[in-house]
């Protein structure tokens, strides 16, 4: 059983041991991000990560996107250029910290999370 600090995820159990999700999840809680993103669907610092591939994200300056991989790149490596309507800018940047592949085991990770 994996605890985070935002409580239990209960999609740990269905990634193969080194697929990009099991990878991705391992990122995730190394780097600490459940420290302000939630995989339960509960506010948190930052926003929740459950279930929010694919949809609509709006920003404090009033724009709107697609959450995509894209999107989620952007967000690791330069976070403050969007910031989520009802959140503080406090992400740093993970660019100096993660490679192409973990942020791609990254997406994967976000990707399944529903």
């Amino acid at each position: 059983m994996l605890v985070l600090g935002c409580g239990k995820n209960p999609d740990a159990a269905q990634f193969t041991p080194g697929s990009p999700e099991a990878i991705g999840l391992d990122i995730y809680t190394r780097m600490a991000c459940d420290a302000c993103h939630s995989v339960n669907a509960k506010l948190n610092r930052g926003p929740t990560l459950n279930g929010q591939f694919g949809k609509e994200i709006r920003h404090t300056d009033g724009s709107v996107v697609i959450i995509n991989d894209q999107y989620i790149r952007e967000s690791i490596i330069a976070p403050r250029k969007f910031i989520a309507e009802g959140f503080p800018p406090i992400m740093p940047s993970y660019k100096p910290v993660l490679n192409e592949q973990d942020i791609e085991n990254l997406i994967a990770y976000i990707k399944a999370l529903k």
